[in-house]
């Protein structure tokens, strides 16, 4: 238990824009991180990362997804024990980071890995010419989606809350209904809906685990009402959902829209039966999720636009369907490409997409006779020597692994790198690619003894015990300290 716990560290934040410093215990409804005081009272609220666990990966893609101002919280990494007294190191070094740059730096999270991720995940949807925001917010609400009208033409009947043992949510879930009824998640889960994310603790036999998840209710055949979490998941399953395997197109669409973009038939775990669904990602939690088209009417009239014939049937597709002048309830008119979510039982509302493609279409006679962009291989890649044996092993188009490459934040970083000559720049991938795929470049002269003792676990009798990694043409003890621990493991021991 002790070497476990040895093997854990916890994030210190500090709030740039506040000065305040303590250690993160989650993160609140609106993305910003939950801060807890380094006491030993709320030891068991921080949040825990084992160091070679993805919890810290997981940590940052929902921080960047949901926060509106990542930038104002810088991260610090540290052993979970002792924190306490590392925090108050830790507030007096923070009042002087450039002067104490050189200390902080091993510690400080370079979060650029994950910036570029949330950047590239709103990049499908994001808009070349968006309405305003405020047209965006209203187009997202659910009182415009077809269920709501559904509702309002059919016997609609919401779920049954009495039917909910509320004693049984609070000692399985740890969850307090009353806190969800009054921020107003109760009542869209009730609308076959889900909750925002919300701090839960399940009793695992005997054994609380704290962590975030949307809720939804379920209606059993007995009549009851069940509560179910969706956690977060490290990443989408773009391969296959149940029963459904998704082709290249599939996985395509599910990454660019979060909508599968077509009807399948979908699998029921507790019948067997096979329904016509609609399918979408849960771009919160990761969760594919699908929804019976029978559960869904595709509406008339969408924003004050009546939808044609065509329109209506391209939505029952699964299809997206470009509209113009819809009209927000400040009266401002946009356009944008509507589609089924499963997740949200409504419609998706994305802006900028249409022109788009309308753009790639026009452009597209023309690109035949455009001289194709080459990419140009330097002297120096991000900082780094291009060395010749990193040329030959990028004219077999395999990987090759450079060190000491620098970031657009001045950080240093190691990856993978080939050439991609078909979009004219480099690939980069910090995840060991298939061995077959790498170029594997022999260590010169002066590297030879540290790449056998660092990275092949062999010996070398002269430095066997100075207790640290050998540095490049290192041969022998280093300092005064490698020196004595290498004497010192050499003498016999007295036997008593």
């Amino acid at each position: 238990m002790e070497q476990k716990k040895r093997e854990q560290d916890v994030l210190i934040l500090r709030d740039e824009k506040t000065g305040e410093i303590g250690v993160v215990a989650g993160l609140k409804r609106d993305g910003t991180p939950n801060m807890k005081p380094a006491r030993a009272e709320h030891a068991q609220d921080f949040l825990r990362f084992d160091r070679h666990g993805d919890a810290l990966d997981n940590f940052f893609a929902n921080f960047y997804r949901q926060c509106k101002e990542p930038k104002r919280f810088g991260f610090y990494r540290v052993a979970v024990e002792g924190v306490e007294n590392v925090v108050a190191v830790m507030k007096e070094l923070l009042t002087d980071p450039v002067g104490f740059h050189d200390v902080l730096s091993p510690h400080k999270v370079d979060t650029t890995k994950y910036e570029q991720a949330a950047a590239q995940a709103q990049e499908p949807v994001a808009a070349e010419q968006k309405p305003p925001t405020e047209e965006a917010q209203q187009a997202e609400r659910p009182e415009a989606t077809p269920v709501e009208e559904q509702r309002a033409e059919q016997s609609y009947k919401p779920i049954d809350l009495d039917r909910l043992d509320r004693a049984e949510v609070g000692r399985r879930w740890g969850i307090d209904l009353a806190a969800l009824e009054q921020s107003g998640d109760l009542e869209r889960m009730r609308h076959y809906g889900k909750s925002q994310f919300v701090e839960c603790s399940p009793d695992f036999g005997g054994i609380r685990v704290s962590m975030q998840a949307r809720l939804s209710l379920r209606e059993n055949p007995d009549g009851t009402v069940s509560l179910v979490p969706h956690p977060i998941r490290r990443a989408p399953n773009f391969d296959e959902y149940l029963n459904v395997k998704f082709t290249p197109e599939d996985q395509e669409n599910l990454k660019k829209t979060g909508n599968l973009g077509r009807i399948v038939e979908v699998v029921d775990p507790a019948t067997g039966e096979l329904h016509p669904s609609f399918v979408s990602i849960d771009r919160l939690t990761n969760e594919t999720v699908a929804v019976p088209v029978s559960a869904i009417r595709i509406p008339d009239e969408v924003k004050g636009v009546k939808l044609d014939p065509k329109q209506k049937a391209a939505l029952s597709r699964g299809e997206g369907v470009f509209v113009e002048g819809m009209t927000g309830k400040s009266g401002k008119k946009f356009d944008a490409t509507i589609q089924i979510n499963a997740d949200k039982r409504g419609l998706d509302f994305h802006f900028g997409g249409q022109r788009r493609a309308q753009r790639q279409e026009q452009s597209q006679a023309s690109d035949d006779t455009q001289q194709p962009r080459r990419l140009r291989i330097g002297k120096t890649l991000l900082g780094a020597e291009v060395k010749p044996e990193y040329k030959a092993g990028w004219e077999q188009n395999k990987w090759v692994y450079i060190e000491g490459m620098t970031d657009k934040k001045g950080q240093k970083f190691n990856a993978y790198v080939r050439p991609n000559h078909e979009k004219a720049k480099f690939d980069f991938s910090r995840k060991r690619p298939e061995q077959s795929q790498i170029h594997e470049i022999q260590p010169d002269n002066a590297s030879r003894t540290q790449v056998a003792v660092n990275s092949e676990g062999k010996t070398h009798e002269a430095t066997k015990h100075v207790g640290e990694p050998l540095q490049r043409g290192q041969t022998a003890p280093a300092n005064t300290d490698q020196q004595r621990r290498q004497q010192q493991a050499g003498k016999p021991k007295m036997r008593m």
